[in-house]
C-alpha cells in the first residue's frame, strides 16, 4: 500500500517523495525515464559534455597558431555519446537525495513511461526505454 505517490523523478518530484518520507509516509517515484529527470538526463548535464566536445574541437584547430601540428582532426561520434553517458551516470551516481531516499524505503520505478490514472487510486505506466511500449504495468496511487 502506497501513501503518496509521485511521479516525475527530478528535482521536485525527489524533494516531495523525500519529505512525504521524512513525514512517516509509504511513497512511490515514479519516472519517466531515469532518476534524476530532464536536467541530469537530457538537459544541462549531457549538454554540457557536449559542449565540452564541442570547445576542445575548436581549440585543436588553433594549435597550428602555437607550433603544433595534428595530421588530422577526427569527431568520433559514438566515442563522444559513451562519453557523455559515463558523466550523466556519475552525476546520478553521486546524487545525494537518492541516497536518503533509498534509506527511508520510498519504492522507485525508474524508466516506467508516460503515466496516466486508470481510476481515482490507480495509474498505469507504459514500460520501455525509448522503444515502442510492450506492456502496461499498474501501480497503485492509494
Amino acid at each position: 500500500m502506497t501513501d503518496v505517490l509521485v511521479i516525475g523523478a527530478g528535482p521536485a518530484g525527489m524533494i516531495a517523495a523525500l519529505c512525504a518520507a521524512e513525514l512517516g509516509a509509504r511513497v512511490a517515484l515514479v519516472a519517466r525515464t531515469e532518476f534524476g529527470g530532464m536536467a541530469t538526463n537530457d538537459g544541462p548535464v549531457p549538454v554540457r559534455t557536449l559542449s565540452q566536445g564541442a570547445r576542445l574541437i575548436r581549440e585543436a584547430r588553433e594549435l597550428g597558431r602555437f607550433g603544433v601540428a595534428l595530421s588530422e582532426l577526427v569527431l568520433d561520434y559514438r566515442r563522444l555519446l559513451a562519453r557523455v553517458r559515463e558523466v550523466v551516470d556519475d552525476v546520478n551516481s553521486h546524487i545525494a537525495v537518492r541516497q536518503r531516499i533509498d534509506a527511508l524505503g520510498v519504492t522507485i520505478h525508474e524508466r516506467a513511461g508516460t503515466a496516466r490514472f486508470a481510476d481515482p487510486h490507480t495509474i498505469v505506466t507504459e514500460s520501455g526505454c525509448g522503444s515502442k511500449p510492450t506492456r502496461s504495468s499498474s501501480v497503485p496511487a492509494a
